[in-house]
C-alpha cells in the first residue's frame, strides 16, 4: 500500500518520480517504471542523497503483484538477483536475507510518506 502511494500516476515503462526527504539535505528517492506486463510492475527504486562517500547508492528493484496487491525485493544494488527460496547458505546470504531487504523496502518508503515534502514527476 505504501509502495501504490508513491508510484507514479502514469504507469508507463520508463515514466519516474522523485520524492525529497524534509529531514536531510538533498536526499530522497526516485522511483522508476522499468516493466508494465498485465498482472506486475517492475521498478527500480534509487535511494540517494546524504551518506557516507564510501556507501554506495541504494538501488532496489521491487516488483509489484496487481491481484495480490503485494511487492517483493527481487534485486539488491545490482549485484545479485534474490532466490525465491534460500536453502542454502551459498553466496554469503543469510536465511533471512530476503526478509531483510522486504523489510528495508517496507522502511525506506515508511520515511518517504512520513518526511517527502515533493513528489515530483521526472519522465
Amino acid at each position: 500500500m505504501r509502495l501504490l502511494r508513491l508510484m507514479p500516476d502514469d504507469v508507463q515503462v520508463g515514466s519516474s518520480i522523485r520524492v525529497d526527504f524534509a529531514d536531510g539535505p538533498s536526499s530522497g528517492m526516485r522511483l522508476t517504471v522499468a516493466e508494465v506486463t498485465k498482472y506486475t510492475y517492475l521498478l527500480t527504486i534509487v535511494a540517494d542523497g546524504s551518506r557516507p562517500r564510501w556507501l554506495p547508492e541504494i538501488e532496489i528493484k521491487v516488483r509489484i503483484y496487481h491481484d495480490a496487491r503485494m511487492a517483493e525485493v527481487i534485486e539488491w544494488c545490482n549485484d545479485r538477483t534474490i532466490p525465491w527460496l534460500l536453502c542454502e547458505n551459498s553466496g554469503m546470504q543469510a536465511r533471512d536475507e530476503k526478509w531483510q531487504w522486504n523489510s528495508f523496502l517496507s522502511d525506506l518508503l515508511a520515511h518517504g510518506l512520513k518526511h517527502g515534502m515533493s513528489k515530483l514527476n521526472v519522465n
